[in-house]
C-alpha cells in the first residue's frame, strides 16, 4: 500500500497500480465526513484514472469478503470510462470498530481485480465537541482499564502549539476540545460504528517532555490510539 501526504495531512492510498490494472488506477483517502445513507459506516472516497486507450465499462464492486459483522456499501455502477477520463465515487464501509482489512473485487466488463482497505485506526471515529467540564466528567468514568498514560519526549519541530495540533488531527479524525491551560491539549470522539468515546489529553512540560493519556472504554482503540498518536508526535 503506498501512501502519499495530501493537504491537510490527509493522506491517500493507492488502491490498483495502472499496470495491475491494465491502464486503470484506482486510489482512495478517508474524507472524514458521514457517508449519508449509513451514519455507522467510514466514508471512503475512491478515485479511478483510466490510463491506457481503451475505455472500461462497468466498474462496480462484487464479492466483498468481510469479517463477521462488518458491512459494504458500494457505489453505483460506472456505466463507462473513457480513456484519459478521471473519476470519484464513495464507498461506506462498516469496519465494526476495528482495523480489519475488507476485501473485495472491483470488476469491469472484462476483468476482476482484488481490492483490501485496511483503515487505520484513527479513520474510525468522527469529531465530539465538547466543553471542557464535559470532558472531565467524561474522563471520571473511563479511568482503571479504560486509561492509558505514556511519556514521550518532542522534539523541537513539534513543540509549538500548531505542530501538535496539526499531528495530532492528521493522526485521527478527532474535535478539539477548549481547554484553560496553555500546555494542555484535548480532543474527543466517538467510533463511527459502536460510538465508543475516545478522549484524547496531551500535556506538555519543560524542554519538550509531554504526557499523553487515552481514555477510551475500547481497550484495543486506545492501544492503536496511544501507538499511532505517540510516532506522529516523536517523527
Amino acid at each position: 500500500m503506498v501512501s502519499s501526504p495530501l493537504l491537510g495531512g490527509v493522506k491517500t492510498y493507492e488502491l490498483l497500480h495502472r499496470i495491475t490494472g491494465e491502464g486503470l488506477s484506482v486510489e482512495y483517502y478517508f474524507n472524514r465526513r458521514p457517508f449519508s445513507p449509513d451514519h455507522t459506516m467510514v466514508s471512503v472516497q475512491m478515485q479511478f484514472t483510466n490510463n491506457s486507450e481503451m475505455e472500461f465499462r462497468n466498474l462496480r464492486i462484487a464479492e466483498p469478503k468481510l469479517q463477521s459483522g462488518m458491512r459494504l456499501q458500494g457505489f453505483k455502477e460506472i456505466a463507462i470510462l473513457q480513456p484519459g477520463e478521471v473519476t470519484a465515487d464513495t464507498l461506506g464501509i462498516d469496519f465494526c470498530d476495528s482495523t480489519q482489512a475488507a476485501n473485495f473485487q472491483l470488476c469491469s466488463q472484462t476483468r476482476q481485480f482484488y481490492m483490501s482497505i485496511q483503515p487505520p485506526v484513527g479513520e474510525l471515529m468522527m469529531p465530539v465537541f465538547m466543553t471542557e467540564n464535559t470532558f472531565k466528567k467524561e474522563q471520571g468514568k473511563l479511568m482503571g482499564m479504560n486509561e492509558i498514560k505514556e511519556k514521550l519526549t518532542l522534539p523541537e519541530k513539534c513543540r509549538s502549539d500548531q505542530a501538535i495540533v496539526q499531528k495530532v488531527l492528521s493522526t485521527a479524525n478527532l474535535g478539539r476540545v477548549p481547554c484553560g491551560l496553555d500546555n494542555e491539549y484535548r480532543f474527543a470522539a466517538r467510533t463511527i460504528s459502536g460510538g465508543a468515546l475516545v478522549l484524547v489529553t496531551l500535556v506538555t512540560k519543560e524542554g519538550g517532555a509531554a504526557q499523553l493519556t487515552i481514555n477510551c472504554e475500547k481497550m484495543v482503540i486506545g492501544t492503536m490510539m496511544v501507538k499511532d498518536i505517540m510516532q506522529a508526535l516523536t517523527q
